[in-house]
């Protein structure tokens, strides 16, 4: 259960601690269990909806549980330090972001290209420089229509 005093609602704070986070892990259901999938990510924020882009360097099975997902969990945390409060006790520090959404895979090499913009944004904000001569057509991108997200910070 998130503490109500640890729970993050506003837009800016939300956007801050998607900003904070440099791997998105994914989790999909693989019979009974679930596999947890640790990616690199770029995201938007339009008309109230956050998407996140991913680009599929998975093997085949993980991107047939991708493609046969109506909805994926996802989860994302950063800013990790553990402090003494005295008395032998400790608290971590932590931003923390999770929830599920809807995942579509690209088929348009606008959108492609669009998708990895998101994505080399995230890590590289200013950097506008062209992609590579690469096959888009061969190149897996596909985008999570996020449903519901949760965000907390511990500071």
């Amino acid at each position: 259960m998130i503490k109500n005093e640890r729970k993050v609602i506003d837009l800016a704070g939300m956007l801050k601690i998607v900003d904070s986070c440099d791997i998105c892990r994914l989790g999909l259901a693989e019979g009974n269990r679930i596999a947890i999938v640790p990616m690199t990510f770029g995201y938007t924020f339009l008309d109230g909806k956050f998407t996140f882009y991913f680009k599929g360097d998975l093997e085949e099975e993980r991107l047939a549980l991708i493609r046969n997902a109506e909805e994926i969990d996802f989860q994302m945390d950063s800013d990790h330090c553990m402090l003494p409060m005295g008395n032998g006790e400790y608290t971590m520090f932590y931003n923390h972001g999770e929830g599920y959404g809807k995942p579509v895979f690209l088929e348009d090499e606008e959108e492609k290209k669009k998708a990895m913009k998101h994505l080399l944004a995230h890590y590289l904000p200013g950097e506008d420089e062209a992609f590579a001569d690469i096959s888009w057509k061969e190149t897996c991108v596909f985008k999570l229509e996020v449903i519901k997200l949760h965000c907390k910070v511990s500071k």
